[in-house]
């Protein structure tokens, strides 16, 4: 199969993981200081509205971050809330019933003891 040059002319497209996005966007960071967004731009092969669409999902991530509602607590669904609360209920019945039992025991225990 022969190849033109005009297909040999075609870039493939580069497929950047997340963490190369994010050392991208920290240079374009460190660089802006310096007006060396350029040099960082040329480094990896993207365009400047690559760049910019990075930025974007960068602080679009870290704003939807302090978004969320943080809590200590685990968050549990409302069926599993029930099963618990069922749960907790008839333990308190079985405990319920065995301070019942030990109490009539103990009223047996000296009713039947005899001081020597």
């Amino acid at each position: 199969m022969e190849t033109t040059g005009m297909e040999q002319d075609v870039r493939k497209r580069n497929h950047l993981t997340p963490e190369e996005k994010y050392q991208i966007f920290l240079e374009a960071v460190r660089s802006e200081r310096n007006g060396g967004i350029g040099e960082v731009i040329r480094k990896y092969g993207i365009h400047s509205s690559d760049l910019t669409r990075i930025r974007r999902s960068v602080e679009e991530g870290a704003i939807n971050t302090f978004k969320e509602k943080k809590s200590r607590k685990p968050k549990v669904s409302f069926e599993t809330y029930k099963e618990k609360e069922e749960e907790v209920k008839r333990l308190e019945q079985i405990i319920l019933e065995q301070a019942a039992e030990i109490t009539l025991l103990k009223k047996r225990a000296r009713s039947t003891y005899t001081r020597p």
